[in-house]
């Protein structure tokens, strides 16, 4: 059952069969329904004649591959986002699920996409193929009486954001979330430049120099049956004035909503300057955010060191959920540290010395290098991550740093 890159021609029945497997209406005769695939995106598949009781014309399954880039540990590195996986009905449970999964794998590590990321319905079956668990999405319910109460903030001012400034917020964003970790960049051709549109709004924080601190966005629609009327979908400033006079702002909206909806990164500076005990956890489900280490030694150069750290350690990382040669997570790793910069390499016949030896399998990989976790913590979730003391100290600076945030889905 080979696997081939899917073509424009191929979009309508690939849409179809997603469409129909995931929910959601999509009418190739629509002048606005799209007729290709991203410019940003690689799409492969398996096509149904030949496999017992297929027929031409037919794909068995298929997958989008997007080429993104994300934060990691203050740098950025290519990510491959797999979007829309899926299986005619037709053909599910003949294998088809693990072939297409191991191709997409496989051609991450040919276009260079050194981690991969996804949103799983069922974790568990993403889990046998090397992904793990890194992030899971957060929204509070703030209620807005309590925003009202923060005090003005002086040398600030709020100015809407039109198609002409949504460049300086793109361009904020991009500064504020530079020191995360998993945060995509948002850049053409699978982010619009333009407004995003669908209701969505926002405001840029300025000083008197007219200078960006910060931004709100949001969409406004009707109240819920819990009394939300408002979506929040980030709010992010340079300091925490800067957040306070944003939570201020939206506190104005309590004329017409008691609640918002807030969403936040898993340790959102904000939530040290939500005041009151009001706020809490948003009842909807938590959706999951998994990764996958491709190319080991590509992801830990794409990241910066903590300047003041220095050596040397053997990383040893097994991967037993592909076929040898899928991809480049797997192997025996020299890497080092030295003002700022990291190098890993395979390691060669002569071996210099090391502070030790860290042995990690793929899914404590996967977990650790997408930073914010340390060894204990992958051996408390029963992954493998063993290591010899020192080279353990050294990987849990190496690493250290916020715990993975995913603020958008694909």
């Amino acid at each position: 059952m080979p696997v081939r890159d899917l073509t424009a021609q191929d979009f309508v029945t690939y849409k179809t069969m997603s469409s129909g497997a995931f929910g959601g209406s999509y009418d190739p005769s629509s002048a606005a329904a799209p007729q290709d695939f991203s410019p940003g995106e690689t799409a492969l598949g398996i096509d149904a004649s030949g496999l017992p009781g297929g027929l031409d014309g037919v794909l068995a399954a298929g997958a989008r591959i997007r080429h993104d880039q994300i934060t990691l540990g203050g740098g950025l590195v290519g990510c491959g986002g797999i979007a829309g996986l899926v299986v005619h009905p037709a053909h599910r449970g003949d294998g088809l699920f693990r072939t297409l999964l191991t191709a997409v794998i496989a051609r991450c590590d040919a276009e260079s996409l050194p981690v991969s990321m996804l949103y799983p319905s069922h974790p568990a079956i993403y889990r046998r193929y090397g992904y793990q668990v890194v992030a899971r999405g957060q929204s509070l319910i703030v209620p807005l009486v309590e925003l009202q109460r923060i005090p003005a903030v002086p040398d600030r001012r709020l100015v809407p954001v039109t198609a002409a400034t949504m460049p300086r917020l793109r361009e904020l964003y991009h500064r504020l979330s530079a020191g995360d970790n998993a945060m995509l960049r948002r850049e053409p051709p699978l982010f619009a430049e333009g407004l995003p549109g669908a209701g969505w709004s926002a405001l840029l924080l300025q000083d008197e120099f007219g200078t960006n601190h910060g931004y709100l966005s949001w969409t406004r629609h009707g109240q819920d049956p819990r009394g939300v009327g408002l979506d929040v979908h980030e709010l992010m400033g340079r300091t925490r004035s800067d957040r306070l006079a944003l939570l201020r702002s939206l506190g104005s909206w309590s004329t017409v909503t008691e609640l918002v909806r807030l969403r936040v990164r898993t340790e959102d500076p904000v939530l040290d300057v939500l005041p009151g005990a009001g706020t809490r956890p948003s009842p909807e489900p938590v959706p999951l955010v998994m990764m996958r280490v491709i190319d080991t030694a590509a992801t830990l150069r794409a990241r910066r060191a903590p300047e003041q750290l220095s050596g040397r350690i053997r990383l040893v990382v097994e991967d037993g959920t592909v076929p040898a040669g899928t991809c480049r997570a797997a192997g025996t790793f020299l890497v080092s540290a030295d003002s700022g910069t990291i190098a890993a390499e395979p390691e060669s016949a002569r071996v210099p010395e090391v502070l030790g030896t860290v042995r990690l399998d793929i899914h404590a990989a996967s977990l650790l290098l997408m930073g914010g976790r340390s060894l204990a913590d992958a051996r408390r979730l029963d992954l493998t991550a063993a290591a010899d003391p020192a080279a353990e100290t050294f990987l849990d600076a190496l690493l250290a740093g916020p715990r993975p945030s995913v603020m958008d889905a694909f």
